[in-house]
């Protein structure tokens, strides 16, 4: 009887103290966890701080004496006050006292850059620098679709790049800054709150990115090269979403009735973007194809298609029907676009074209035929 209850008192004991391991590893977790939290959020003040001190240096830096746009007055009486107020005010609330920047608006300390960017009174390096800053914040996904305000801010990063001053300067610093447009163009469609984004603000970010793709022409091949990319990949991720989007008809209409013009599409009100922007880019890139340059013959104007951006467009239409593929049947819209649209730039542009754009203009129609034959 006695070596009974020992045993369950030894039972009892081992039990207690299984119960004690198990409650100090929960415990070891937590404070484990709740230090790479603090490390996190440490390093994001760091990098804020750091982004926030390079912008101001270069606002009060002097520029070069040497330069035809040296100014007389020092940096800081030509810069707006309320910029530098506002960035001061940013590096104060960083570290006192130490911040969630997760559960944050992310517009708080968004703002001040963008600022900055969207300024006529600040130097193409400085602007260059808040670009960069923008970017790195969104790298560091210091924000989510969880976070409060996140749809406000991701949207809101868009009109501040595509609102974006540039100082009349040198050509140098104009590549930097229009690099960085299109580097944050990028960071902005693959950040995981890209699908925030409004039909209206992906075709702004489209629309600039084509207008640096025209600007860079005159200055370097390099930027141009990378703006061309830029282009590329940003309809890659825009119709590459459009797959997985579904077309909603109204009551007593038919999915596959192309003439119908009031279809909506499902889209919750947070889904963000979706077909409908495609369709607005889709037409861009169609009329791409009668985009024309002015040539001067002999003392007369004389004006011919541009092969160059035919053959650019060429590739991004393809590149389109490529990712859809039979998704485009789901949006009659689009197919109108395709059957309507694109087919009669395709015949007036092929029927005066160069054997180059001649025979993209073929593959483009071979594969549309191999999508939707019937």
């Amino acid at each position: 009887m006695a070596n009974a209850i020992d045993q369950d008192h030894e039972e009892e004991d081992e039990n207690n103290d299984d119960e004690e391991d198990s409650s100090l590893k929960q415990n070891k977790k937590k404070r484990r966890g709740s230090n790479k939290n603090r490390r996190k959020e440490l390093s994001i003040s760091c990098m804020l701080n750091t982004e926030v001190g390079a912008v101001l240096a270069v606002i009060r830096r002097f520029p070069d004496p040497t330069s035809q746009f040296m100014s007389s007055s020092s940096p800081e009486e030509t810069c707006d006050s309320s910029l530098l107020n506002s960035l001061k005010s940013l590096r104060a609330l960083i570290f006192d006292p130490p911040q969630q920047w997760h559960m944050m608006d992310p517009l708080i300390y968004i703002t001040p850059f963008l600022d900055v960017i969207q300024s006529d009174d600040i130097p193409a390096a400085a602007t260059a620098v808040a670009l960069s800053a923008v970017l790195k914040i969104l790298k560091h996904e210091i924000f989510s679709e969880k976070t409060p305000g996140a749809k406000d801010a991701i949207n809101a990063i868009v009109l501040g790049i595509t609102s974006c001053r540039l100082e009349r300067t040198d050509s140098t610093s104009e590549q930097s800054v229009l690099m960085r447009i299109l580097q944050l163009l990028i960071g902005i469609m693959r950040n995981k709150t890209s699908y925030m984004l409004t039909d209206h603000a992906v075709c702004t970010l489209v629309n600039t990115c084509f207008q640096v793709v025209q600007q860079s022409a005159g200055i370097g091949d390099l930027l141009q090269y990378n703006a061309r990319h830029t282009m590329h990949e940003l309809i890659h991720i825009v119709f590459e979403r459009l797959a997985d989007i579904d077309a909603i008809v109204g009551p007593g209409e038919s999915r596959g009735n192309d003439d119908d013009d009031d279809v909506d599409y499902e889209r919750s009100m947070n889904s963000g973007y979706g077909a409908r922007c495609a369709i607005d880019i889709f037409h861009f890139l169609c009329s791409m194809l009668h985009v024309v340059e002015v040539v001067d013959i002999d003392g007369s104007t004389v004006t011919s298609s541009d092969e160059n951006i035919q053959i650019f467009a060429l590739i991004l239409i393809n590149s389109a029907i490529e990712l859809c593929g039979e998704g485009i049947g789901k949006h009659p819209k689009l197919l109108k676009t395709i059957q309507d649209n694109l087919f009669f730039h395709l015949v007036s542009s092929g029927a005066c074209s160069s054997p180059l754009v001649l025979s993209m203009i073929c593959s483009t129609v071979l594969n549309i035929f191999q999508f939707f034959r019937r």
